[in-house]
């Protein structure tokens, strides 16, 4: 569950690097909580502790000298950074939804889309949800677009999930 900017409890639909599809009766939501560089964050900080770690182990083993302890501490101490990133990440998940986070409004009872404040943006049938690349990142953004208009909604990383669980949600919705 989730709580939208006017107080409404929303169930959470999917979710994928910090991007939330959230519903609250027919109104469909779609919102970026900001924890998507958590993910990545925490991979890094893992991956740097490990290989502190294997690193004083090598660096003992080629010379004889016993001083694996101080490079397995700092290891474990940047390892734990991740398990720090990740618990910050549990805290935001359960702080309640803003206006700024949200992307997009779907009503489907009165079949239309529009902006937070509830300016209508197109209706229903003239939204279109698809995968558009991402320069610089392996894995692909979702976007919406609709005539005279379009916007990022979802940005997939390797570290944080892909698109998929919140493209196929939408779909569930919008049929273009």
């Amino acid at each position: 569950m989730a709580t939208l900017p006017d107080g409404t409890e929303a169930t959470v639909l999917a979710e994928s690097n910090g991007f939330q599809v959230l519903q609250a009766g027919q109104t469909v939501y779609v919102a970026d909580r900001g924890w998507g560089w958590m993910s990545t964050a925490a991979f890094v900080f893992a991956l740097v502790g490990v290989l502190m770690m294997a690193g004083a182990v090598v660096i003992s083993y080629a010379t004889g000298e016993p001083r694996v302890a101080f490079g397995l501490l700092l290891g474990v101490f940047v390892g734990s950074g991740a398990l720090l990133v990740r618990r910050s990440r549990e805290q935001k998940r359960d702080q309640p939804v803003t206006e700024a986070m949200v992307l997009l409004v779907i009503d489907v009872g009165a079949a239309e889309v529009r902006e937070v404040g509830g300016q209508p943006i197109c209706g229903l049938a003239e939204l279109e949800i698809g995968r558009a690349m991402q320069i610089g990142s392996s894995s692909a953004a979702l976007r919406a677009s609709w005539p005279g208009g379009k916007r990022v909604i979802a940005r997939g990383t390797p570290f944080g999930g892909d698109v998929g669980p919140i493209e196929a949600t939408l779909r569930r919705f919008v049929s273009g």
